[in-house]
């Protein structure tokens, strides 16, 4: 499948890190312990499997609507991979749950977090993150210094929609994932069923792309953008706990940032 998101998610990061230049008059969380979880690229090469069994038999509309209600019924899961975009490479880490979500998106190396509880947004950018920026942008080594000093270890929190993050946000957001990931560019069709990251898989093909489905449970198992595209593979069904708010002491509000 096509997927908008993936085409655009390197840009989307992009853009919110053009809105986050350092500077002595824009103050930017940091912190050297900002996580960065695995982003490596799902690679594995599909290998036929013979004999298809639990949801394979459904027609390729139903499958889609089984793939969709299955990832909304999951307590958890979690989505990994990277797309280079404009030689920009973009690794996403994004984890899901029923009452909240966070993500990893990691720009050329350089990591921004971000957790989402409920309509509350907590931004975080790592100091290697502001340290590049503040070099593109041409700070001085005293201005990044004491930018990154200042905001170790802290998060913004974003109380209102803003056009710079929001694509993070929804991406972070169970119910936004789902409505703005699963849209077909074209008819699906379905796919043999092959073994995708150990998986017997079905695939649904929307003319550029497919989402590769659990044969058994209708989980969604990988979603490929087209011959040689990025691919993100979904894991950890119901293993994950769900995040919690950064301790007060350790928050930034946005209103006094403007945002």
């Amino acid at each position: 499948m096509s997927f908008p998101w993936i085409r655009t998610i390197a840009t989307t990061a992009l853009v919110a890190a053009a809105t986050t230049a350092c500077g002595p008059d824009q103050q930017q969380p940091a912190s050297q312990s900002t996580p960065t979880p695995s982003t490596k690229a799902v690679v594995t090469t599909p290998t036929p499997t013979p004999t298809p069994t639990g949801v394979a038999e459904l027609d390729a509309k139903a499958l889609f609507a089984k793939a969709k209600a299955a990832i909304l019924a999951a307590d958890s899961v979690r989505l990994r991979g990277s797309v280079v975009e404009e030689g920009s490479k973009t690794a996403i880490d994004i984890h899901l749950t029923k009452t909240g979500g966070q993500g990893t998106f990691t720009v050329d190396g350089s990591p921004i977090g971000i957790t989402v509880i409920g309509k509350t947004a907590y931004l975080q950018l790592s100091e290697k993150f502001i340290r590049a920026q503040g070099k593109a942008e041409k700070d001085t080594a005293a201005e990044i210094n004491a930018t990154v000093e200042l905001l170790k270890g802290r998060w913004v929190k974003l109380t209102k929609k803003d056009s710079d993050f929001q694509d993070m946000i929804d991406l972070v957001t169970r119910e936004t994932f789902v409505k703005n990931v699963f849209q077909p560019s074209g008819t699906l069709t379905k796919k043999p069923l092959t073994t995708v990251d150990g998986v017997a898989s079905i695939g649904l093909f929307d003319g550029e792309g497919t989402l590769w489905v659990d044969s058994q449970t209708g989980r969604p198992v990988r979603i490929e953008a087209g011959t040689g595209g990025p691919a993100f593979g979904f894991s950890d069904y119901d293993r994950l706990k769900a995040p919690k708010a950064p301790a007060p002491d350790s928050v930034i509000d946005g209103k006094q940032m403007g945002l």
